[in-house]
């Protein structure tokens, strides 16, 4: 058998057992870091992803949840204020999981940049997240200030991850927010109205947010209806509906009904308290007269 003949064997040969020519291994096999092919978008979850607390949205997320690691574009209309409602699953399951890790549940900072309003405490307190966390940067300066700021922010280490409401932004700032998000491992959720839906983006992830009212006819109640606009993965063509009514209002009720709880029992001590009082000092007479 000459060499060409022998050559052409061993070919067949590693064909038939899966592998190229050479023994080299496949392109399946082959792993460079920073480099994602569209096959892997469903691949088990890694540490750096956080899920979100919503099983249909971690469907179509790849790895099953957040980027840790990225900047996420959330664009929504004026009206929707779905900031919390999304979110707070993740960023109260990533605080238990870090504070346990640590022992020490005071760390891991929570940096709001430019909200629009403040969130309500009783609500975080119930879902596990202390008001301690928070750390707000007001609103009120420039757009290029307000992104130093979350750069600055996912720099430091005992930041958990950034939330910012920032008007639209040059490519070059947002390609820089992508790269200190990814080389912190840190993520930041970046909350934009819609008119920057179509323009180009770094961002690892976009998603367009639309809240949708309550249809008695049809049945169907109140939710959140939320289209993948970009993904590492392929296009996600129909939009995921998230039941509002599922999820949305039960840490506020709760938060609510404790703090009741806890004002009525404060004011009955304090009651009690008065009343020990004022039969103190009408026994205190008749004690002296005595």
């Amino acid at each position: 058998m000459n060499e060409s003949a022998r050559q052409q064997a061993g070919a067949a040969k590693s064909m038939q057992a899966g592998l190229p020519a050479g023994g080299s291994p496949g392109l399946s096999e082959i792993r460079i870091p920073g480099v994602w092919r569209g096959t892997d978008w469903r691949l088990e979850a890694s540490p750096k992803v956080w899920p979100s607390g919503h099983a249909a949205l971690d469907c179509e997320l790849p790895g099953g949840g957040w980027p840790g690691n990225a900047l996420i574009q959330l664009q929504q209309p004026a009206h929707c204020h779905a900031e919390w409602a999304l979110l707070l699953p993740a960023l109260a399951a990533r605080v238990r999981q870090h504070a346990a890790s640590l022992g020490d549940s005071r760390m891991g900072q929570l940096v709001l940049v430019a909200p629009p309003y403040l969130p309500f405490a009783p609500a975080l307190q119930a879902a596990g997240i202390d008001a301690k966390r928070l750390c707000a940067v007001q609103p009120g300066r420039s757009a290029q200030d307000l992104a130093w700021a979350c750069e600055q922010a996912l720099h430091c280490r005992d930041v958990l991850a950034v939330l910012a409401w920032l008007p639209e932004l040059p490519a070059s700032t947002l390609r820089r927010l992508q790269l200190a998000a990814a080389s912190q491992g840190r993520p930041l959720w970046l909350w934009q109205a819609l008119q920057g839906e179509s323009h180009s983006s770094p961002a690892a992830l976009r998603l367009r947010l639309e809240r949708v009212a309550a249809d008695s006819a049809a049945q169907q109640a109140p939710g959140l209806r939320i289209q993948i606009l970009k993904r590492r993965g392929p296009v996600l063509e129909r939009p995921i509906q998230l039941a509002l009514s599922q999820w949305a209002w039960q840490p506020v009720l709760q938060a609510q009904a404790q703090r009741h709880a806890r004002q009525s029992e404060e004011a009955a001590m304090l009651m009690q308290g008065r009343m020990t009082a004022a039969a103190s000092a009408t026994a205190s007479p008749r004690m002296t007269e005595a």
